[in-house]
């Protein structure tokens, strides 16, 4: 490797670690801009396998920095071998950082000669569509998407209107932009600059619009963090204490309409904790309260990691999207037994149905969503037509004290900007918000601390753009610029 080579994988290496920083719990935006456009420069003046080197190490830097928390989970709550659990890691780092290898190697090898389609059409729009391929393949893994840095930012304003993969288009495109200013000719800078402008201000006067309204007056709500160590939670001489506290936690609020328990906040099978949750339920309906429980539930020999609703209100849910190795282990018969990161607890878990309806709190339909569901945008999308509020419990403290559950919740905060709908976010030990439906946190407790977060929410009804369309036009647009810049080049390289 010649010198200019080495240098280019250093910047690289640097620039996607530099990236996660435009993320929660960080909120430099602007990171994305910059450390995109550091990318495609370098980009734009090597071959196809060069591309694929850089684009590897970029990606190595951006998820070695931005899903460390991983290590964590598999080490820490694990229990796995300091060094097996750097190895496990590494190795997933190393898949996510392929598909921005494989994003460069294509786009250069389809697209061989320097120019500006390739710039300014190809490098975002397949960046956009790796992104869309990730929600999908291998179970989908939709973490770090370039849309969700932008939610306080002016390009998070098109999120109603083109979706998560429009607004990761848009980024990506303003990163080319920004490349294109610094082109040693004139015009092209002028033009990169004006289009920069007109994007980011346009998309800025899109904030004032709102695509959805309230109905009804708003609801009081207790979102009750339990706090329940990964230790603990799982072992049978705490269940009693477990049980107490969110019995205590919701009795002091049962002036609130609706009270929701975290994930799993009952750890153990609900027809093993029926007594239990029947008490809980003849007292919110003495007190005219809805109580949401994250409870497994067990039905035809499957086991679900589900929510239940209790007292004034009816309905469950399944979660349908379930963490690998967390919540399920593929090749269970050959894995199970290894280390003991296969053999954590309710890791046997069965997908719930696909197609499930809202629960029902205080005649207010709610779409439910388990842990990382809320990450999957066609699922949130689809399930939020039929609902007038979302709700996300979760249980992020296999995580413990890592950027993970910031993350989490600047996923939520993008999927209720999306929606036009609050979202309440409920985590076993944090991070509990609520978020208005412009995707805004408007009160939230800390992490690692047993309390309630108490506050209003209001139902909103009427479908955003993307939300009628659907993320499927987007998709064809990106393959149609993709189609557009390869007859454009072919048409160059006959002449």
């Amino acid at each position: 490797m010649d010198r200019r080579s080495l240098l280019f994988t250093l910047i690289s290496l640097i620039a996607g670690a530099a990236l996660p920083f435009a993320f929660a719990p960080f909120h430099y935006y602007f990171l994305a801009i910059i450390s995109l456009a550091i990318l495609f420069f370098i980009w734009q003046r090597c071959t196809a396998k060069q591309a694929f080197i850089f684009g590897l190490f970029f990606g190595l830097g951006f998820f070695g920095v931005g899903i460390s928390w991983v290590y964590v989970s598999i080490h820490v709550y694990g229990k796995t071998p300091v060094y097996l659990a750097a190895i496990f890691t590494f190795l997933f780092v190393l898949v996510l950082a392929s598909f921005t290898a494989v994003n460069g190697y294509l786009a250069n090898k389809f697209f061989p000669k320097a120019s500006w389609t390739r710039l300014l059409c190809v490098y975002p729009a397949s960046w956009a569509l790796f992104e869309w391929i990730k929600t999908w393949i291998f179970t989908g893994f939709p973490w770090l998407f370039l849309s969700a840095s932008q939610v306080p930012s002016p390009l998070g304003s098109l999120s109603p209107i083109i979706g998560n993969y429009g607004v990761s288009f848009f980024v990506a495109l303003s990163s080319s932009l920004f490349v294109g200013l610094f082109c040693k000719k004139r015009d092209p800078v002028l033009a990169c600059l004006f289009a920069i402008m007109i994007l980011w201000s346009g998309a800025a006067l899109l904030n004032k619009l709102h695509w959805t309204k309230p109905t009804g007056k708003p609801v009081t709500v207790s979102l009750v963090q339990g706090d329940v160590s990964q230790q603990a939670k799982w072992e049978r001489q705490h269940l009693p204490d477990i049980l107490q506290r969110y019995q205590n936690l919701t009795e002091k609020n049962w002036h609130s309409d609706i009270i929701i328990w975290p994930e799993a906040a009952i750890p153990l099978l609900l027809r093993d904790a029926d007594s239990y949750v029947e008490n809980i339920n003849l007292q919110a309906t003495v007190n005219h309260a809805s109580v949401i429980i994250g409870v497994p539930i067990q039905q035809n020999k499957k086991y679900y990691n589900a929510l239940i609703t209790v007292g004034d209100g009816k309905g469950e849910y399944a979660k349908r999207h379930l963490v690998p190795f967390g919540e399920y282990v593929p090749f269970a018969k050959y894995l199970r037994g290894i280390i003991n990161f296969f053999n954590l607890p309710m890791s046997e878990f069965s997908p719930g149905p696909k197609h499930q309806n809202p629960i029902l709190a205080k005649g207010i339909h709610i779409a439910p969503f388990i842990c990382y569901e809320v990450a999957y945008p066609a699922l949130v999308l689809s399930s939020a037509k039929k609902a007038q509020l979302l709700i996300t419990i979760s249980d992020d403290s296999w995580f413990g004290r890592s950027i993970a559950p910031a993350q989490h919740l600047q996923i939520a905060q993008e999927r209720a900007l999306e929606t036009g709908r609050y979202m309440l976010f409920v985590g076993n030990s944090g991070i509990t918000a609520i978020i208005n439906s412009k995707g805004k946190v408007i009160r939230r407790i800390p992490e690692f601390k047993i309390a309630v977060l108490k506050g209003e929410a209001t139902a909103m009804q009427g479908n955003t753009p993307i939300m009628r369309l659907g993320n499927l036009p987007v998709i064809i647009f990106l393959w149609l610029m993709l189609g557009v810049a390869w007859l454009v080049g072919r048409r160059s390289n006959s002449k």
